[in-house]
């Protein structure tokens, strides 16, 4: 009864797909109508993927899904779910700890009541740093408690750089630097489509020595959710630093809103890095929009082959649910690993240039 219940309800997904998709599709590519709707496919872009599709569907019309990746098959208290395996060279940042909190230390503005033109002034008088301002009278006390909230773990100096500059400032990407590799979980989901549709592939990347390891939660059926999403939370320990784009507003709420759907524990409360907005700020002059795909090629030198644009992703993944065919999952599951992987390499590119330009600044 439990198996027929489970079908039901992915068969029940399918049709809300089918009926009403979040997409548009936009005729003859035509870039202002692009710009009127919330989820754009140009319909030369359209076409070619249904073409890809029925490739695919072709190519793996007789091949398991287990076949094509490199997965496994485990148990946890939820049940069975599926994990795919894959290992990247890691970038590594270039600064050190030590060039992190000296360029901190730097920083008088941290001190409540400088602002840039009183830090300009202070430092022509050679105040070049907190240290110098706590041995002024007027800024003892301030520079003081400053200096102690710098000498506490990372987490909490990201916390301290959160509500004094603000989730998005460079300051507070910078802080990243003061946490060990092992510490970062980067992360990236697909789901099918708005808020309360199941996540159906969860994805995340974790330093391992000299190694990005990236682990694929991907739902064969919609009854492997909650243990996907449950081995998945188990990997968000305590001491982990989270890093995603748009993930403030997208991945990280709508996880925890999965998780509360089946009454499973909240993620914990640990720092989040969203990449999305110090990327914006660094970049906006010169790429035309600050998408992932966007950065990844005018950036990070990265070309992607034959991609999937996100809003299509639930209708590729229902048919897969409608044929049990794995062609439909192949570039979803690809798109979601080089998200993750271009996560890791997002985060070292973003620390190097804007500590440069704090440095010389």
């Amino acid at each position: 009864m439990a198996g027929a219940g489970l079908a039901g309800i992915g068969r029940r997904w399918q049709e809300k797909i089918i009926v009403s998709p979040e997409y548009s599709i936009v005729p003859h590519d035509n870039i202002f109508r692009c710009g009127l709707n919330r989820y754009p496919v140009k319909e030369s872009v359209y076409f070619e993927k249904q073409q890809l599709l029925s490739r695919l569907c072709h190519e793996y019309s007789d091949a398991y899904l287990e076949e094509c990746f490199a997965g496994e098959i485990k148990t946890n208290q939820e049940g069975e779910y599926y994990v795919i395996n894959s290992s990247y060279s890691a970038p590594w940042m270039k600064q050190s700890r030590k060039e992190m909190q000296d360029l901190i230390f730097d920083d008088l503005t941290l001190v409540r009541g400088i602002g840039p033109l009183t830090s300009a002034r202070l430092r022509s008088k050679g105040c070049k740093n907190l240290q110098d301002l706590a041995r002024m009278r007027r800024y003892r006390t301030s520079a003081t408690g400053v200096l102690e909230a710098l000498e506490k773990d990372p987490a909490d100096i990201f916390r301290f750089f959160s509500a004094r500059k603000g989730a998005a400032h460079p300051l507070t990407l910078l802080s990243s630097g003061l946490f060990s590799p092992e510490s970062f979980r980067f992360v990236d989901i697909e789901t099918l489509g708005i808020f309360g549709r199941p996540v159906i592939l969860a994805g995340l990347g974790l330093f391992d020595g000299c190694k990005l390891q990236v682990r694929q939660y991907l739902l064969r059926e919609i009854g492997e959710e909650a243990p996907a999403l449950y081995a998945f939370m188990k990997e968000i320990t305590g001491d982990a630093a989270l890093v995603s784009f748009n993930g403030r507003s997208f991945d990280i709420p709508y996880i925890a809103d999965r998780l509360a759907y089946y009454g499973l524990p909240p993620l914990p409360g640990v720092p989040h890095f969203d990449l999305l907005h110090p990327s914006r700020r660094l970049w906006r002059q010169v790429v035309p929009d600050c998408r992932l795909g966007t950065l990844e090629a005018r950036i990070l030198d990265i070309c992607r082959g034959e991609d999937l644009p996100g809003a299509l992703v639930p209708e590729w993944y229902s048919r897969y649910l409608e044929t049990k065919n794995p062609g439909p999952l192949i570039p979803i599951v690809e798109h979601n690993r080089q998200d993750v992987v271009s996560l890791a390499f997002l985060l070292t590119r973003l620390v190097s240039e804007w500590y440069e330009r704090l440095r010389v600044s």
